[in-house]
């Protein structure tokens, strides 16, 4: 039993940095494209405007990163029936540790009553969003177990199915996240 455990717990380690390397490998990519000399210098302002539009500071962008890339996770480790479903759990619930970091480190300084509100506002709006991810991936893990017993072609249908019905809403709840946390907590 132990080292089925330990077995569980390093590829879980193991989702999780490939993951944040695949991340980290898109990031650079961008960041490569754009510095090129063949990009026209347009497409560079389109970001620009793009990238203050939507206020993807450092602070920000980290955050989104860590969000997608453990949502990412736990979507994927959702569909593997030998990984508990407590550890999915964990993965996805570890995002909102940096939530809880980083609005711990805006309460430090002494703000007006308004602003402290606003941001407990966020704060709860955000961990909202988390519960409602929570209960989503509950519902994926159900179902799919429950699609455990089809035909093979039917089950691999109606697993695409909840993964792109998945990342769709999860796309949402982190365009949803980004417009909060811009919104109330910067």
């Amino acid at each position: 039993m132990t080292s089925e455990f330990f077995n569980t717990l390093l590829l879980i380690i193991s989702f999780l940095i490939g993951f944040f390397l695949l991340v980290l490998v898109l990031l650079g990519g961008i960041r490569h494209f754009l510095s090129q000399e063949k990009v026209p210098l347009k497409r560079i302002r389109r970001y620009q405007l793009w990238h203050t539009r939507y206020q993807l500071n450092a602070e920000v962008t980290s955050l989104l990163v860590v969000i997608v890339a453990s949502l990412l996770i736990s979507l994927i480790i959702v569909q593997i029936p030998a990984i508990p479903f407590q550890f999915t759990v964990f993965i996805f619930w570890s995002s909102w540790l940096f939530q809880l970091v980083a609005y711990w480190k805006k309460i430090r300084i002494p703000k007006k009553q308004k602003q402290e509100l606003r941001q407990l506002l966020g704060f709860l709006c955000i961990t909202a969003i988390y519960f409602l991810g929570y209960f989503g991936l509950k519902y994926m893990h159900l179902s799919i177990f429950h699609i455990a017993d089809f035909p093979f072609g039917l089950a691999f249908v109606a697993r695409m199915y909840l993964a792109i019905i998945s990342l769709f809403v999860a796309s949402g709840l982190v365009v949803i996240w980004q417009r909060v946390y811009v919104k109330l907590l910067k």
